[in-house]
């Protein structure tokens, strides 16, 4: 009878640890996968921003480029220096 008695606690306790251990292993991943998807995300935004940056550069130097067309007609590359 205590053998009966020690083999079914001994049962449940692994059972609770294969759970224990299980659950870990699944909120490791999960929180692995998050720190994948928000780090992914912060260079994605990075990368937004240095569009926007890019994008307003080429909006000056074709609002510069117009200018020069207006007043000469034609620009002069001499004029055309980099801001």
């Amino acid at each position: 009878m205590a053998a009966g008695v020690i083999a079914a606690t001994q049962l449940v306790v692994e059972a609770w640890a294969v759970l224990v251990v299980g659950g870990a292993m699944v909120v490791g991943m999960l929180g692995t996968g998050l720190g994948i998807v928000f780090h992914l995300g912060g260079r994605i935004d990075g990368q937004s921003d240095r569009i926007d940056r890019l994008t307003e550069e080429v909006a000056l130097v074709r609002e510069r480029v117009a200018r020069l067309e207006g007043s000469t007609g034609t620009p002069d590359p001499s004029s055309l220096q980099p801001a």
